[in-house]
């Protein structure tokens, strides 16, 4: 997992479910698009692997941690729940 600097006054008590572009870069220095939260990491990751939004991209994820999880990071957590 990436972690991402801290943007002033940005909350990270939830999770936050995030979708970019494919080509998007994590570290642009844009503002980050409006976030589906969540309690906890599993909640957030169950949504991005059964839940398609409509004119969405590939999902990004947010810790409360500031951590970062990719794609392949949340594809691979959800095998990983899966399969126990």
């Amino acid at each position: 997992m990436e972690s991402r600097p801290e943007q002033a006054g940005a909350e990270h008590a939830l999770v936050r479910l995030q979708y970019w572009p494919a080509s998007h870069d994590v570290h642009a220095p844009d503002n980050w698009p409006d976030s589906y939260e969540f309690e906890t990491v599993e909640d957030a990751v169950a949504f991005a692997m059964t839940q398609s939004p409509a004119g969405r991209d590939v999902a990004w994820l947010r810790t409360p941690e500031g951590e970062i999880m990719k794609a392949g990071q949340i594809r691979r957590l959800w095998e990983l729940r899966r399969s126990h």
